[in-house]
């Protein structure tokens, strides 16, 4: 329960804040709403929550987004009604009604299998061009240190070889990232595959164009890396936050509630 402040400060919070908030959260990628309901999962998502917030103000934040058209909500579910309004608030209420020690259950599993078809897995929500925007106008993000990188396996088994791709304005971080490839992704890539090109129009998140982007693809095998996230040294590990620093996060900013 809140004490009789907390309510007040709650109530005085700006709800651009949970907009933004929840914005940022699918800016890379959609997102499962296991991961907020019925209780935020925090650490797994790598986010502060909202101090005096709970899931009931982010599922009135959704529906808000989902209002002006600045996200979407997919489901796998044929009944779901994504499409409007109501049939959101119905998709939330259902999520917002799951017992907590179910919900924990299905983000355990979600850990060790990503491909884990559970109900509650297959619901997500994601930006639109337009929410795209409105997140570039508060997190101004600085592109041309933006990395985007990914893995495709042609089978289930992660312990052979995949394909790599990697999408940059930078030259430099590109080739740098490259670089310590094994540290920051537990991958080593086979120098004689790497091919390299520069490309136009091109998407780099699933709502996001740039005009221009440098591509290396390639192919890599697992690999260890050279030091456990507990003894990286201190110089690599401000160059590794750096390069996933090119916006500002939601509680970088001045209207972050204070506790």
């Amino acid at each position: 329960m809140y004490s009789s402040v907390e309510h007040t400060i709650k109530r005085q919070e700006p709800t651009d804040v949970v907009r933004h908030w929840l914005l940022s959260l699918v800016v890379e990628h959609p997102l499962s709403l296991r991961w907020l309901f019925p209780e935020v999962e925090a650490q797994g998502l790598n986010v502060k929550p909202i101090p005096y917030r709970d899931s009931e103000d982010y599922a009135t934040g959704i529906r808000e987004l989902v209002t002006t058209g600045m996200v979407k909500l997919k489901s796998e579910f044929p009944e779901d009604d994504v499409e409007s309004v109501a049939g959101v608030s119905r998709v939330l209420d259902r999520f917002l009604a799951l017992p907590k020690e179910e919900s924990h259950q299905l983000r355990r599993l979600a850990r060790r299998d990503e491909r884990a078809q559970q109900p509650s897995k297959r619901v997500c929500f994601e930006l639109t061009k337009s929410g795209g925007e409105a997140w570039e106008k508060v997190a101004a993000p600085e592109w041309g240190r933006f990395v985007y990188a990914t893995t495709t396996y042609s089978g289930t088994d992660p312990q052979r070889e995949a394909v790599g791709e990697l999408l940059s304005l930078n030259r430099d971080l590109l080739i740098a990232y490259m670089g310590w490839y094994p540290e920051v992704r537990r991958e080593q890539i086979k120098l004689a595959t790497i091919q390299w090109e520069t490309l136009t129009d091109k998407e780099v998140l699933y709502w996001k164009r740039l005009p221009f982007v440098h591509r290396a693809s390639f192919q890599t095998t697992p690999a260890e890396a050279r030091w456990n996230s507990y003894k990286e040294p201190q110089w690599f590990w401000e160059w590794w936050v750096s390069t996933c620093s090119w916006h500002k996060k939601p509680w970088e900013l001045p209207n972050w509630p204070t506790e």
